[in-house]
């Protein structure tokens, strides 16, 4: 049976190596008959979460209307998430950040998804740089329940395009086609 997958890359650079990584997935995703949503939220405006709690008075709608609504519909009729981002020191991008910590309204109103993966770039040389970044991922599905369904990551892709070639992209490629 397809699924239904949405990814959220938390790049702000335009066809960086996060997009080459991504595409690369998608393409492997698509191949196997799911359906993929992306969403490039470091080009989007998101605010960040203000702990105001409207979503638990109001079933999970959120009290700021910007971008992160076209998010929220695809999320709640997503099976999967794939958080995509850059490395910037030692974590995830300020951007997708803003957009995880909008999903505070699936505690509300749950969203339908059961798995997610995670694909990330980085330009560091030392490996253990992309570690507080894993760290955070495992974190999030362990809270939410969720089933980890891989994690692709590459080092030393500081320049647009570094990552062509690499087998990170076959990885990220074959990890979409296993989706079922």
């Amino acid at each position: 049976m397809s699924k239904r997958i949405v990814v959220i890359n938390g790049s702000p650079r335009k066809n960086g190596n996060t997009d080459l990584l991504i595409d690369a997935f998608i393409q492997g995703a698509e191949s196997g008959g799911n359906s993929v949503t992306k969403f490039n939220v470091g080009r989007m405006k998101i605010t960040g979460c203000t702990d105001c709690k409207y979503c638990f008075t109001h079933l999970g709608e959120c009290a700021i209307k910007d971008n992160m609504q076209e998010i929220y519909h695809a999320l709640y009729n997503a099976d999967m998430l794939v958080l995509a981002s850059p490395v910037y020191w030692h974590g995830m991008t300020g951007q997708i950040k803003s957009v995880i910590d909008r999903m505070n309204v699936g505690t509300a109103k749950p969203m339908p998804i059961t798995a997610a993966a995670l694909l990330s770039v980085y330009g560091d040389t030392d490996t253990e740089a992309v570690e507080p970044t894993i760290s955070h991922y495992k974190a999030i599905i362990k809270y939410m329940g969720w089933m980890d369904f891989g994690i692709v990551t590459q080092s030393e892709v500081m320049e647009k395009g570094d990552i062509k070639g690499l087998s990170s992209l076959a990885a990220a490629r074959d990890l979409g086609k296993s989706i079922q």
